[in-house]
């Protein structure tokens, strides 16, 4: 089940992903609480860096800033981690997330975010 693990970071790759680098707050959209920073963002996917490692399997309903076309905008999307791994010993982790719940209007902004 690991070898899935691995390989599912370079199947995501494959979309087209943007670098956000501002490393906005990914906070759980219930509780408030931070979940980690945003490091790239595809159209169905995310990779989060965060001081604690998040289980693969993990669901989380989320509310991720973003500047879409000049304008600061907050999207909420449901993710579940696909994998997760050390950030090169640095005490942070990465984590990979598939979007599987969102809005149609915020995946048009996710995608417009996407496109730019």
């Amino acid at each position: 089940m690991s070898n899935t693990a691995k390989s599912a970071p370079s199947e995501q790759r494959r979309k087209r992903r943007v670098t956000i680098p501002d490393h906005p707050q990914i906070l759980d959209a219930h509780s408030g609480e931070v979940l980690g920073e945003l490091v790239n963002l595809s159209v169905d996917g995310l990779m989060a860096v965060s001081p604690v490692s998040i289980v693969c399997g993990t669901l989380c309903q989320m509310r991720i800033p973003l500047i879409c076309n000049g304008e600061n905008v907050e999207i909420k999307v449901g993710a579940e981690s696909l994998w997760s791994e050390d950030a090169n010993d640095s005490g942070s982790h990465w984590t990979g997330f598939q979007i599987i719940d969102i809005s149609p209007e915020h995946q048009a902004i996710l995608n417009a975010v996407v496109k730019d």
